[in-house]
């Protein structure tokens, strides 16, 4: 199964995919007219978008359980040289649990208005929820930072070569 996805895997993926877009087209172009008849308070209660929006969904969580799937197959196959991929996502966590554990969970006045109005809407911020954004806000700008700084050193590294 593995050697049969390794060699057809991208070409059954984009295969299914195209599969699902000509139905979905197929399912709005077939009832554009009565969508486009109704008034426009009306429109957002149709079904004619479901099935586009159910497969991509289903596509999605396919996507991310195969990812998962031989993600863990190859760890566990090759263990000593899927090493350094754990040692980095242990690296990410601590510092994702670093910048959760540091963040306040008060809203800044820039936020605020953001909050303010998704509550409008119905959304609620607890103080978890903004200590949870504020530490994958951190940790993202952490992982730039980074990022650039390892860009720059190889460029450097290069230079003397």
């Amino acid at each position: 199964m593995y050697k049969f996805l390794t060699k057809h895997g991208q070409a059954l993926a984009f295969g299914l995919g195209v599969l699902i877009t000509v139905i979905f087209l197929g399912m709005v172009l077939s009832g554009v007219g009565e969508f486009s008849a109704l008034p426009e308070e009306e429109q957002d209660q149709t079904s004619i978008f479901n099935f586009g929006l159910a497969g991509a969904i289903a596509l999605a969580v396919i996507a991310a359980l195969a990812m998962l799937a031989f993600g863990l197959f190859q760890m566990v196959s090759n263990f000593r040289s899927s090493l350094k991929g754990i040692i980095g996502f242990a690296i990410l966590l601590v510092i994702f649990f670093v910048t959760y554990s540091t963040a306040s969970g008060e809203p800044s006045p820039f936020i605020q208005g953001a909050i303010d109005k998704f509550e409008e809407g119905g959304a609620v911020f607890t103080s978890n929820n903004l200590k949870f954004i504020s530490g994958g806000i951190s940790t993202a700008v952490a992982l730039v930072a980074i990022a650039a700084a390892a860009f720059i050193f190889a460029e450097i590294r290069n230079l003397f070569k």
